[in-house]
């Protein structure tokens, strides 16, 4: 193993742990599409094979590259993936409701997986030049432009799932640069108060009964707890006032939100997150069958190309967000295990990383990489096994999509670069 100061070389354990999880993906794409009678169908795993072939030249394209190339492209690539996004919002192809793709040369792409490179570039170009620290709210201004403006664009589509990667990407991100974990559960803590105030009034939907005061008890505990952290940290007065009086509003404005803005089919949307039996045929039909698709391949699965809830078409888009279930389905949990500690190994790896490097640019590019791949599959696993709501969050390297598939390459080439690429700028 190469000691920290060695000269750096191409890491074939990180690179090849990528390999073998494209070629485990095109395996699984294939074997939940293979049945269909529709020639587009039947034809994806040919063109996700393509879309990976792709990637692996961009990913070498990528590490030839000097890493102070991005950095002076940064704020230019940024800039592209709002172009993107606009002419997207402008001029996009909808399906679903929504306006994710735009057409180039007869290609369908999503603009929003290259925003997540804009974003990630932009935002280590500044912070390796600004760190950041709640005791200085300017610090926050420009972080806050740079994500606030792709995500805006980004709900516009609207892509729930991939404004929630630039709120995941940030964090660790605002981490290295400075931020200390209280000060980013201080950030955190008017989300969490929006997500604990609503439990009370996810249990009273539908019934006539309102609900009781224990039902309250985790959003008063988690106050308390805030309360106390604020106590023993001693942050400064007008910081206190600012932290107490969000985490106050979020927790009111929440009961307001779901009286007055939110729609019945959204509020069963989310109760069906809780209990997915409450609109089994509608927004918990998918959870429902995921759970059955990974249940029913018990410890070894039923065999590959042998899963019947694949066949059937139980399972709505089990080519892509659903992957993973018809891998367990047909692996079970030995096949769903090794995939978890391919992904455990491929993500440590790429974080053992930072310690060759001593560029606080490329630290950060590594580190708000592994978020964005890390919080995809976290996510994904949880949302098919109906510990998430589902939010359109694909699989790494296991879900079809080309537009995601070069943006997996395009995180994998930047952090293979940056263990060969000088550090001399």
């Amino acid at each position: 193993m190469e000691k920290l100061g060695e000269k750096n070389h191409f890491d074939f354990s990180l690179f090849f742990t990528a390999i073998i999880l494209w070629i485990t993906g095109v395996f699984i794409v294939y074997s939940a599409t293979y049945f269909n009678t529709s020639e587009f169908f039947s034809s994806l795993y040919k063109s996700q094979i393509i879309w990976i072939s792709l990637g692996i030249l961009l990913i070498l394209t990528i590490i030839s590259v000097p890493t102070r190339v991005f950095y002076s492209i940064a704020y230019v690539v940024y800039i592209l993936s709002l172009f993107l996004l606009l002419y997207g919002l402008i001029e996009g192809i909808s399906s679903k409701g929504a306006s994710r793709w735009i057409s180039v040369a007869g290609i369908r792409i999503q603009p929003s997986e290259f925003s997540k490179i804009g974003l990630l570039l932009a935002l280590a170009r500044y912070l390796s030049n600004n760190p950041l620290s709640l005791t200085n709210i300017k610090s926050f201004i420009m972080p806050g432009i740079l994500i606030i403006i792709p995500f805006i664009l980004v709900i516009e589509q609207p892509d729930l799932g991939t404004a929630l990667v630039f709120c995941a990407m940030t964090l660790p991100m605002f981490y290295w640069a400075g931020m200390s974990i209280i000060e980013i559960f201080y950030a955190v803590s008017p989300g969490i108060s929006i997500a604990l105030s609503a439990i009370p009034l996810i249990l009273s939907f539908g019934s006539t009964k309102p609900f009781g005061i224990t039902s309250a008890l985790p959003w008063g505990i988690f106050f308390i707890i805030l309360c106390i952290a604020l106590y023993k940290n001693r942050p400064h007065i007008f910081l206190l006032i600012i932290i107490v009086a969000m985490n106050l509003f979020t927790a009111t404005s929440t009961t307001v939100i779901w009286n007055s803005f939110l729609k019945d089919y959204q509020k069963t949307r989310i109760v069906s997150f809780i209990n997915p039996q409450a609109d089994p045929y509608g927004s918990g039909y998918q959870v429902i069958q995921s759970k059955v698709a990974i249940g029913s391949g018990h410890i070894f699965g039923k065999g590959y190309l042998h899963g019947t809830q694949t066949r059937l078409s139980y399972l709505p888009e089990q080519h892509t967000d659903f992957i993973f279930s018809v891998l367990g389905e047909q692996f079970g949990i030995v096949g769903c295990g090794l995939i978890l500690v391919l992904f455990m190994f491929l993500v440590m790896r790429a974080i053992y990383t930072t310690h060759y490097i001593r560029n606080r640019f490329t630290n950060l590019v590594i580190i708000g990489s592994i978020a964005i791949i890390s919080f995809h599959i976290v996510v994904n696993i949880a949302m098919v096994i109906g510990m998430m709501p589902v939010a359109g969050i694909p699989l790494p390297f296991l879900s079809y999509g080309g537009s995601f598939t070069i943006t997996i390459a395009t995180l994998m080439g930047l952090i293979l670069n940056a263990k060969i690429s000088r550090q001399d700028f």
